[in-house]
């Protein structure tokens, strides 16, 4: 590609790719003026990546994940934000719909770059690696403690059937990593309580908490 190829296909991704900035999440701030959006959902994950890295029990390439965690959401700049608790067509057929839409959206970049910024959303999507293993988790953690430091009347029932122990699963790659998550589940579950909300949510939750409290 000349430079003035170059240019151009990067001004062109630059136009799409600034649409993350206004792509609102279902996730409100503690600002309850206004919801977040997807870009800064992704800078958040990334500023934990840094500040948790070193917390990891095996070392991990955290120049790769800060890739991965400014990338892993990027086709939203195209397909938008999909709550997690939404049960429909356009989430069955997420995986699809935002690889078509990354690989519309690095058309116009260098085949080297465009090649390098799909490898790391596929190889997040995958889970398999230590570095997708710990942006994952720190994608579901920022989304419970965003919720978690929001006005909870901002929450639909949704969030209540979600929220607490939120896919708990991806958090036991790491002994740190597992007791940050245990934290930020208690911390979920006193807020709820707090509020008075508690039949909002499933009662195997509570009793998990109340587990979690003695041990």
């Amino acid at each position: 590609m000349t430079h003035e190829e170059t240019i151009k296909g990067f001004l062109e991704f630059y136009t799409q790719a600034e649409k993350l900035k206004v792509t609102l999440r279902h996730s409100w701030l503690s600002n309850p003026k206004r919801q977040e959006s997807t870009a800064e959902h992704s800078w958040m994950v990334g500023l934990l990546a840094i500040v948790l890295s070193g917390e990891l029990e095996t070392k991990v390439n955290v120049l790769k994940v800060l890739k991965m965690a400014i990338v892993h959401d990027l086709a939203e700049s195209i397909t938008g934000d999909i709550p997690s608790f939404e049960d429909s067509k356009r989430k069955k057929n997420k995986h699809q719909a935002e690889l078509k839409a990354l690989k519309k959206l690095t058309k116009n970049l260098s085949p080297k770059i465009a090649a390098e910024l799909l490898m790391l959303w596929e190889e997040c999507e995958q889970k398999e690696t230590l570095e997708a293993k710990f942006v994952q988790s720190l994608d579901k953690l920022e989304a419970v403690m965003q919720h978690n430091t929001a006005n909870i009347s901002t929450w639909q029932q949704g969030d209540y059937d979600i929220q607490p122990y939120y896919r708990d699963h991806l958090f036991n790659f790491d002994t740190f990593i597992r007791k940050l998550k245990d934290q930020v589940d208690i911390d979920t579950m006193k807020k709820i309580i707090k509020a008075k909300l508690r039949h909002r949510i499933d009662p195997i939750h509570y009793q998990r908490f109340k587990t979690n409290k003695k041990s």
